[in-house]
């Protein structure tokens, strides 16, 4: 019997140069993204509807954000524009997604892996705020749940069906499975890890035209400080890889779904109530995302997560065995 031959590596060339693209886009328009948000917050000043509502609101926004954040907006831009010529590339079609099964295991999968994710993650944050690395905040923000389910439901449900349905899809195309695997974690991992220093900023009159790239140097500087790296991107690895593990599982995106929207509930909600104490790396940082202790707990809440769903579905698979008989 012949082995397999090992599929062409044909879509990781083309990812990484959509990344890199993307990147390099992002330097060089986010200049132009800040100059359009000042320009356009003195405009709106000087307009007749400058103290309705909604106009304070989007000055008070604009003002308040530092140029990292129209980077940020600026790389989202180009990845938007740059990913319909990257997918017609790598000829997308629907057979690169998984199966689609909202009802029955599917909710049950998100619901299992959202209870799972969130609550490991605060018994986690408990447990530090009782050792003294976090306290409360002056005003906690206890009923404050708007922005952690927004964000949890936005990020979980756009990440999930980008790189665990269309990234994985393209890979496993193009790869074996365990190759795929690892590439699109550390693609997940890559993708999160690429932000400045957390507190860094460049002043507002002292953006030009290269600012961008300033930024891109501080990113590349994360990957110089050993105790950051441990601390945050074998995090982010980890919890790209125990969703890509429940999506080959499964053959379906809601347990990573579920996942997903448990840890940045879990993370943005503790946000909201507890401030940091410096000092506890590399156990814990600003959130409870970064530090040896999320990684843990991250690696013990996705076996936990994938044994219980292998054993559901292996009770199931037996019952409609027994039905049959």
């Amino acid at each position: 019997m012949q082995a397999d031959k090992p599929r062409p590596t044909s879509a990781l060339p083309k990812l990484l140069l959509y990344l890199l693209v993307v990147m390099v886009g992002g330097a060089l328009l986010a200049p132009l993204v800040f100059d359009l948000g000042r320009d356009g917050v003195a405009w709106i000043k000087g307009s007749s509807f400058a103290e309705t509502g909604v106009a304070k609101w989007l000055t008070t926004t604009v003002e308040r954000a530092h140029f990292t954040r129209f980077f940020n907006r600026a790389v989202l831009i180009c990845a938007l524009v740059f990913i319909w010529p990257f997918l017609k590339s790598m000829k997308l079609d629907r057979s690169l997604l998984p199966a689609w099964k909202p009802y029955g295991s599917g909710l049950g999968q998100a619901v299992i892996g959202f209870g799972m994710a969130a609550g490991l993650l605060l018994i986690m944050g408990s447990i530090f705020f009782r050792l003294g690395a976090y306290q409360f905040r002056t005003e906690p923000g206890w009923w404050k749940l708007g922005e952690p389910i927004t964000a949890a439901l936005g990020a979980s449900i756009v990440e999930e069906f980008f790189f665990r349905a269309l990234l994985m899809g393209l890979l496993l195309r193009t790869m074996t499975t365990k190759t795929a695997i690892f590439w699109g974690t550390f693609v997940f991992a890559i993708v999160h890890f690429l932000k400045p220093p957390e507190g860094w900023k460049i002043p507002d009159d002292q953006v030009t035209w290269d600012s961008g790239f300033v930024v891109l140097g501080q990113i590349a500087r994360g990957f110089g400080d050993i105790n950051f790296l441990l601390a945050e991107f074998a995090t982010l690895f980890a919890v790209g890889l125990v969703l890509t593990l429940a999506r080959m599982q499964t053959g379906a995106l809601w347990a990573g779904i579920g996942l997903h929207a448990g840890w940045v509930f879990g993370l943005k909600w503790f946000t909201g109530l507890m401030s940091y104490q410096k000092g506890w790396l590399p156990w814990i940082g600003p959130n409870l995302k970064i530090g040896l202790a999320p990684l843990v707990t991250v690696l013990i809440t996705g076996a936990l997560v994938l044994w219980l769903l292998h054993g559901i579905a292996s009770a199931a698979k037996t019952k409609g065995l027994e039905k049959k008989r």
